[in-house]
């Protein structure tokens, strides 16, 4: 698989890296585990990337706040890779 990846592991207490492809969303969690989300727009990929919904328990923009609103809560099912 060779995907740009966006390290974000840095800055997100669960998510380590997260890339898109065009059609799939690929995250890779901080637990090791990797899944792909198939049809999620590159749109919601940026959005993630821009932090836009803020964090319950940090009361910060998050990466996984952003994540969990757009994809998981969005109907988008993850497929595991890893």
């Amino acid at each position: 698989m060779n995907l740009e990846w966006q390290e974000i592991g840095w800055d997100s207490s669960n998510i380590e890296r997260i890339a898109h492809d065009g059609q799939k969303l690929y995250v890779e969690f901080k637990t090791g585990s990797g899944y792909y989300y198939e049809s999620v727009p590159y749109e919601i990929f940026v959005r993630i990337m821009n932090k836009e919904v803020i964090s319950k328990s940090e009361g910060k923009l998050s990466y996984g706040a952003t994540f969990n609103m757009l994809v998981i809560k969005g109907g988008y099912k993850g497929i595991p890779y890893k």
